[in-house]
């Protein structure tokens, strides 16, 4: 059987985009109102060192999903943390001094674009090929085919558009067909010039197209996805956007997305980077806390002003609070209402192989007392989805417990305000524990969690101004899908 071949074909100017896709960009919108308001009161010291620990994330992923190398959850966030420095790769004793040389590479090609855009300067030819030279800088070599299908090591040329044509095998086995080696130059100087024409969209929709079409091209032998992945904050930083870094768990998701874009539909491409945007403008709604130097009759007169600021952003943000509660308080009713449905529908199912099993659910919401339940377990979901969980007035909970043969499924989908203060915004996350029932003193034991890095569920991001019935899909997939994975781990345990 001969394989599927797809003949490339010229890249295509920006299409038009429904308004389905509007509606999720203006909630990346609100969401990145909030963040910048966080960066307005923070030191440029501190704004600086946020970015930074953006571009190390992104430049360690973006190797892994190219299979380059692979390290830990553990060592990946030493490093965000620390710096890309040889005594924290070291100290870890997982990443060599050659995989530590090209993840810097990395690093100094995203701070080269960084500036770049904050200079005011438009994508061009040099850029990339300056991009690339700078992603290469430490890859002498790449793995190419000869004219009789095998496998040999080539020399890379830096900033070089390629000599040999190159495609790309999707996961279906069809092989995509990228530009011909003879048209490269020109497909480039049109993409530069499409993309200037795309001034006037919204920075997500410029770097989905902006990717894919560099990805069609593929104009280097290889670093192309690296490059690509690059790219997309170009837009980003020029529209004060947060850096975004696709991880290894979303790989899966990132190529499906590219191969929807292939195929001629932009949006599932653009969603995902606007996903991946709501977590990275939601990891850092937490106001930093600058110490405020004392100082002469100056400071006096800077906090008088300050309170009347601040008496007019506390109105803004009970306003903020009132339509958060409002939208989490209807989300959270629907989420009972099928969180007890299938319950029902579970513990039936269970009954005809344990007529002893037993199914409850469970919830609360402020004010209740019974909002602040589950602080740990909240607390370390909001840590692996990244960001800084407010459980100062509780969550609005729903809890799920599964009953069956001496062992307890507890399942927790929350919905928790995010940031310090009332930011309007919210996130969605699950969590769940499988315990021991049996046990001396009758209280259960945990065993295990089920969600753990690197196998993080999804979230869901909310902005007070979003319209419940129109996020309850995304919340119910979420719920369902991370509900019955936690089920099917806990039966799995039990045959």
């Amino acid at each position: 059987m001969s394989e599927k071949r797809i003949p490339w074909r010229p890249i295509e100017a920006l299409p038009h985009l429904n308004g389905e896709i509007a509606a999720r960009l203006a909630s990346v919108d609100a969401l990145q109102v909030a963040w910048k308001a966080v960066q307005a009161s923070a030191s440029p010291e501190e704004v600086e060192a946020s970015l930074k620990r953006r571009l190390r994330r992104h430049a360690i992923e973006t190797g892994i999903i190219e299979r380059l190398y692979d390290m830990s959850w553990g060592v990946t966030e030493a490093l965000v943390a620390e710096g890309l420095t040889t005594e924290v790769a070291s100290a870890e004793g997982e990443v060599s001094e050659s995989t530590l040389s090209v993840i810097k590479d990395q690093f100094e090609a995203l701070s080269f674009l960084v500036e770049w855009a904050r200079a005011g300067q438009e994508l061009s030819i040099h850029f990339i090929r300056e991009l690339h030279t700078l992603i290469v800088r430490h890859q002498p070599h790449y793995e190419g085919r000869d004219q009789f299908g095998r496998t040999v090591r080539l020399p890379l040329a830096p900033g070089a558009w390629k000599e040999l044509d190159n495609s790309i095998t999707r996961s279906d086995g069809a092989v995509i067909e990228c530009t011909p080696t003879l048209h490269v130059d020109s497909e480039m100087q049109r993409l530069v010039q499409l993309y200037a024409e795309t001034s006037n969209e919204h920075p997500l929709v410029r770097a989905a197209w902006l990717h894919h079409r560099f990805i069609q091209i593929h104009p280097f032998p290889d670093g192309n996805g690296r490059v690509a992945r690059a790219l997309t904050l170009l837009a980003l930083q020029r529209g004060q956007y947060a850096p975004i870094a696709v991880d290894r768990i979303q790989r899966a998701e990132y190529i499906a997305a590219l191969d929807e874009a292939n195929d001629g539909d932009l949006r599932a491409l653009v969603r995902f980077f606007a996903r991946i945007e709501e977590k990275a403008l939601r990891s850092e709604l937490q106001a930093p806390l600058t110490p405020v130097p004392e100082s002469s009759g100056a400071v006096a007169v800077a906090r008088a002003y300050a309170s009347r600021l601040k008496a007019r952003e506390v109105a803004d943000q009970a306003l903020k609070g009132q339509a958060a509660s409002a939208l989490a308080t209807t989300l959270h009713e629907r989420l009972t209402r099928f969180l007890e449905t299938t319950s029902h529908q579970v513990q039936d199912a269970y009954r005809e192989f344990d007529p002893s099993t037993y199914a409850s659910v469970d919830r609360a919401a402020p004010p209740d007392p019974k909002a602040k339940y589950w602080h740990g377990q909240l607390v370390h979901a909001a840590r692996l989805a990244d960001f800084y969980s407010n459980l100062s007035e509780g969550s609005w909970w729903v809890r799920l417990h599964l009953r069956l043969r001496g062992s307890l499924l507890r399942f927790i989908t929350t919905i928790q305000k995010v940031g310090r203060g009332e930011t309007g915004v919210l996130a969605l996350t699950v969590f769940a524990e499988v315990l021991s029932s049996d046990t001396e003193n009758g209280a259960p034991a945990l065993l295990y969690r089920v969600f753990e890095h690197p196998h993080v569920p999804d979230s869901v991001t909310l902005i007070y101004t979003d319209d419940a019935e129109t996020r309850w899909e995304e919340v119910h997939q979420v719920v369902d899908t991370t509900l019955s994975t936690a089920i099917s781990r806990f039966s799995e345990d039990l045959a």
